[in-house]
């Protein structure tokens, strides 16, 4: 090849053929991708959403955080972005800004208070995330209506609220999305209390996404404490979470069989791990079922995992994080296990409070020092993201879409 022809080559980027240029565009992370849309109509046509591009950016996508700052009573209508794969990076985190990701739409609720038209804000609260998509419930409002959206594509489905007479008899402990593989479908639970004279009784609820209603299940929930807080994970088909109060394993809820079951924790955890779930936490490594205990008194973190689901043996100690920090205290609290990145750090999320990494070849931990982290004490969730149009994903024939502020329409119906 002549020098002249290699000149002419390198002139311009998009002048590679179209199926290697796609290669390199969809390795880019999340924000450098929405970004090159913008920078020439070569690079806006190869990303466009098709079949092949789908497929191509879901075999290289890395997960991503999200945040919601706010608490339950005045939540933030933004999600906000975190890569761990680039922004968590030494020499990275002095410059990082978080960026928006999703802007949450209206969803008000008109009510007629004394000859004036009071019309309450949405108070939508990020409560989990299920493959690639996010679950917002509206609590503390006048219904408990449900969102469930694909952040990269900015569309979101709304889940009705419960029936009235249910609503009336029951009150809300928890709701959870879920995914049943076997089914291919998308379900929300919903655990419920009720007073039976002396006694509080708790059932369940399930809406199938599709579907018109909610019913209610002969299935009943193990252990009593199911707040919105608890530390749960899903994970295959399966939402795991921990009964802080009277359940000694961790509790499941299988989405496909509908029925709730518990998972014996490791042999090693005796009174004292179980008087201290405080401490404890559930998560996912390397697609299994993971559980965190901070033994704040020998100033150490054990990760054990479930290599064979329901298999108690199966449990290994994976890691043993040191948390010894010069010139601090013990290190108390939960750390929650996130992710394994790429270089084989372990990504973690320390009681809501910091994000941190723990290197097992050096078996090293570092606190990434995320000052907004902990100043505000963000809801955060991580999952993959996907170009896949939430028609596709939830099985519906009407989604919507929401368009940023700067629109003239803030909100618009797209009937595909």
């Amino acid at each position: 090849m002549s020098r002249s022809q290699s000149a002419k080559m390198a002139d311009s980027l998009t002048d590679l053929p179209p199926n290697i240029l796609m290669e390199i565009l969809v390795r880019l992370p999340l924000k450098t991708l929405f970004i090159s849309r913008c920078v020439c109509k070569t690079f806006l046509s190869l990303t466009t959403p098709n079949s092949h591009f789908i497929d191509l950016h879901s075999s290289n996508a890395a997960q991503i955080l999200g945040f919601q700052f706010g608490d339950v009573f005045n939540p933030s209508k933004l999600l906000r972005l975190a890569e761990p794969e680039l922004d968590i990076a030494p020499g990275f985190v002095e410059n990082f800004v978080l960026k928006p990701l999703y802007q949450l739409p209206q969803m008000g609720t008109s009510v007629v208070m004394y000859r004036t038209n009071y019309r309450e804000d949405n108070k939508l609260v990020l409560v989990n995330s299920c493959n690639s998509l996010l679950y917002f419930v509206r609590r503390h409002a006048p219904d408990e209506r449900s969102l469930v959206c694909n952040p990269v594509t900015s569309e979101y489905l709304i889940i009705p609220d419960v029936d009235r007479k249910i609503r009336l008899e029951s009150r809300t402990k928890s709701m959870w999305l879920g995914f049943s593989p076997g089914t291919n479908q998308y379900k929300v639970l919903r655990i419920s209390s009720s007073v039976n004279g002396e006694y509080v009784e708790v059932g369940a609820q399930v809406f199938v996404i599709g579907s018109s209603s909610w019913r209610e299940i002969e299935a009943l929930p193990l252990g009593s404490d199911h707040s919105w807080d608890l530390c749960s994970t899903f994970l295959n088909g399966a939402m795991y979470w921990l009964d802080d109060q009277s359940y000694r394993d961790i509790v499941f809820f299988d989405f496909e069989r509908e029925r709730f079951g518990d998972v014996a924790l490791p042999p090693e955890f005796g009174d004292e791990q179980l008087k201290n779930k405080h401490c404890m936490s559930t998560g996912v490594l390397g697609g299994c079922l993971c559980v965190s205990y901070n033994d704040f008194n020998a100033q150490h973190v054990d990760l054990w995992v479930m290599r064979k689901r329901g298999d108690r043996e199966s449990w290994i100690k994976e890691f043993v994080v040191d948390t010894v920090r010069p010139r601090a205290g013990p290190v108390f609290g939960r750390f929650k296990p996130l992710q394994v990145l790429r270089n084989g750090e372990v990504l973690m999320l320390w009681i809501n409070n910091d994000l941190v990494c723990y290197d097992p070849r050096r078996k090293s931990l570092r606190f990434v020092g995320f000052h907004w982290l902990r100043m505000t004490t963000p809801r955060n969730v991580a999952f993959t993201p996907s170009f896949i149009p939430l028609k596709d994903a939830l099985l519906v024939d009407r989604v919507n879409r929401y368009i940023r502020p700067r629109y003239k329409r803030a909100l618009e119906t797209v009937l595909m």
